[in-house]
């Protein structure tokens, strides 16, 4: 590689500082050689690219810690049927061509080899995180399992932590937890199952809080609720109350005492092993990761925004979890886009005016996820948080916390590995061009192949 100088662009380097207007970044190689004012292009001899960013706004790449179906291997931390090779492919295209640079695959049980696979078949930086510990594994199997070879349930945490894994996660999931997993995917399709009748996941979720609540307790069952929601399902006459209440509790409870065991245990082992732990944080499983913080391991509270809580109910919970040293993550699931689950970005607006976010991440959201960007564009255009604390949030702050996921990344400064992005300011997600390692992999918005 040679020398490529993004010229006359604006800058925000990940950091948090302000905005940087009129520079050029020139990049030697994998890294960023040197920042200065912008200066006529003629003068820069022996330049193999100058590309024009004025009026540009250029970003570090992001990390997103908190992603599924991007590595070859089973989906999901219940261990799931995996997606084709060409699905994970896509699944990272998107992420790549929406300014993502490094991604932390949770699905868990994936191996050291399956990753090696993936990584090499896709410019994206792929990391793994790992959740095979005996509890985990248990609630997988009970959940689900259908992905798991012999190979997924050897590859313990331990060994994936010595093959170079860089935290463990995602401790518990939406499919153990009864959670969104829970929601879009086994509910559903066990509906769809006994009456041919297609419900959408948000129906599926009515259904699940009335027969078990958002904490998830056999006590939280309301029978009324019941009946409201299979009217609101047009279920009426097809299932019974108490065939909601037997497929709901058969489908989430089994799991969900040892994924909740999980947690405690997964946290113990990362704590030994020397890396963060990323759990499930969600109304069902606030209790224990609030008790999980008060350890000394570096606990990752994903999607602290999930859907499951009340609005005060997060907040006031992040704030404890901040107070104790967690690091609170959000997730964009499907706020702005789809909404199957997610009914407003309510929540998410409310927790960056708070002040309690640390890092964003996408998340799954059934294949649904909205782009980092656009959750920052929103946000900051709505007034709940600044654009460069936004950005740092997606970058440098997630480098920080993950120790190993992103070395030399996550900033734009010299001597820096040279992932960045090259975007509109007016609308962030109009990505153009993209560099891994000083390389242009997305050229106009779309990804340069050959």
């Amino acid at each position: 590689m040679g020398t490529t100088v993004l010229h006359a662009c604006d800058l925000i380097d990940g950091q948090g500082t302000d905005q940087r207007r009129g520079v050029d970044i020139v990049i030697g190689g994998d890294s960023v050689r040197e920042i200065v004012p912008s200066r006529p292009a003629a003068t820069y001899e022996a330049v193999d690219e100058i590309v024009d960013s004025a009026g540009m706004l250029v970003l570090p790449g992001l990390i997103n810690n908190h992603t599924h179906g991007t590595a070859y291997g089973p989906l999901f931390p219940s261990g799931h049927e995996r997606l084709t090779h060409e699905q994970v492919r896509a699944n990272l295209d998107r992420h790549l061509l929406e300014g993502t640079t490094t991604v932390l695959c949770v699905d868990g049980f994936v191996t050291a080899e399956e990753l090696a696979s993936t990584d090499e078949a896709h410019p994206v930086n792929i990391r793994l995180a790992s959740c095979n510990t005996p509890a985990c594994l248990e609630a997988a199997t009970v959940a689900d399992g259908g992905g798991l070879t012999e190979a997924n349930r050897r590859f313990s945490a331990g060994q994936a932590v010595a093959a170079g894994a860089v935290a463990l996660g995602e401790i518990g999931a939406g499919h153990t937890l009864g959670g969104g997993g829970a929601s879009y995917m086994y509910i559903p399709a066990e509906v769809r199952r006994r009456t041919g009748v297609t419900i959408t996941p948000r129906q599926a979720n009515q259904l699940k809080v009335a027969v078990l609540g958002r904490h998830i307790s056999a006590s939280a069952f309301d029978g009324d609720a019941v009946e409201e929601a299979l009217a609101a399902a047009e279920l009426i006459g097809k299932l019974s109350v108490e065939d909601v209440r037997e497929i709901v509790s058969g489908i989430v409870l089994p799991a969900f005492d040892i994924a909740l065991r999980g947690l405690t245990e997964a946290a113990d082992q990362a704590r030994k092993q020397g890396v963060p732990v990323l759990v499930h944080n969600a109304a069902a499983s606030m209790t224990q990761v609030a008790s999980i913080a008060t350890t000394d391991v570096r606990l990752i509270a994903g999607h602290s925004n999930h859907s499951s809580f009340e609005l005060r109910e997060a907040v006031e919970h992040a704030e404890r979890l901040k107070e104790m040293g967690a690091i609170v993550d959000v997730s964009t699931l499907d706020t702005f886009g789809a909404q199957r689950l997610t009914p407003s970005p309510d929540l998410l607006y409310a927790m960056f005016a708070a002040g309690v976010v640390d890092t964003i991440s996408t998340d799954y959201a059934g294949g649904h996820h909205d782009p980092i960007l656009l959750a920052v564009d929103r946000s900051t255009k709505a007034g709940v948080v600044g654009l460069s604390e936004a950005v740092a949030m997606a970058t440098a702050n997630v480098a920080d916390a993950i120790p190993g996921l992103a070395p030399r990344r996550g900033r734009i400064v010299p001597g820096a590995i040279a992932d960045l992005m090259v975007t509109d300011p007016a609308e962030l997600t109009r990505v153009g061009i993209v560099m891994i390692g000083g390389e242009i992999v997305v050229r106009d918005g779309r990804r340069v192949t050959g």
